[in-house]
């Protein structure tokens, strides 16, 4: 595994790659997948201009592609939160031999949805985000990109870090730009598991804008990977963060892929 990305590792056995998406780093994302490391090798990186990691003046889906390619290297169980599960989706496309399993949790994969009235919605809002967003002013990138999902813009002390990440962001390729690869996942022998936030603890303005748009996509999803699906109670678009009971349905998923090889 030969990557400038920075990783952390911990635990021992199957190799879980954990892939974070925007604005959040790998340990920010995935704080309570540690108790994993009691069963697997938990597997955190730092996506380019997060965390740890080095900084990219430009990317594209093909470069942040590569990257979780380069650490999918003897192979790995795939788990991709939010944006990273979009790039999760490209990656097990291009390397599919390396994947154990997939696991997407509420991807923006927006492509797979288009024409949908509530995925149309939050992709205007998200467009008009995209627009006006101004990298000059990097500590309101995150309030305003929290608003267009339907929520109130968060209090936070954001440190040099979080700053970074939100530039970051915005150099990103939107995801509604990325073209996932239905018919070449659906072609593949690993198993897929799509989850999803109940939205039940979110504002109503945000269940009814960006709930219901991921709702649909990952319904989609389901459906034409085709994939295992679950529904988190008490979890908005973050049910990794519930801890245990992601961790068990994550386990249970990965224990009958296994059994099915």
């Amino acid at each position: 595994m030969q990557t400038d990305l920075h990783v952390v590792e911990f635990g021992a056995g199957e190799r879980i790659l954990l892939v974070h998406g925007s604005f959040d780093a790998g340990e920010q994302t995935f704080p309570e997948q540690r108790e994993l490391a009691d069963r697997y090798r938990v597997v955190l990186m730092d996506r380019r201009g997060y965390g740890d990691s080095p900084s990219a003046e430009r990317v594209d889906f093909n470069s942040l592609t590569q990257d979780i390619c380069d650490l999918l290297d003897g192979g790995a169980h795939l788990v991709g939160h939010s944006y990273g599960g979009v790039l999760c989706l490209l990656a097990a496309a291009r390397q599919p031999e390396a994947v154990r399993s997939l696991t997407v949790i509420e991807p923006p994969a927006y492509a797979v949805a288009r024409g949908n009235p509530a995925v149309e919605t939050l992709v205007e809002r998200m467009a008009a985000f995209w627009a006006h967003a101004d990298p000059s002013v990097p500590d309101r990138i995150l309030p305003e990109f929290m608003v267009a999902l339907g929520f109130d813009p968060p209090s936070v002390d954001l440190t040099a870090k979080d700053l970074a990440a939100a530039l970051t962001t915005l150099r990103e390729p939107p995801p509604e730009e990325a073209d996932v690869p239905l018919e070449a996942l659906t072609g593949t022998d690993f198993p897929k598991l799509v989850v999803s936030g109940a939205w039940d603890t979110a504002p109503q303005r945000a269940r009814e804008t960006a709930g219901r748009a991921f709702a649909v996509i990952c319904d989609v999803l389901e459906e034409q990977l085709p994939a295992e699906r679950v529904v988190f109670s008490g979890a908005a678009h973050d049910p990794q963060l519930l801890g245990k009971p992601f961790n068990d349905r994550l386990h249970t998923f990965i224990a009958g892929s296994r059994a099915g090889q």
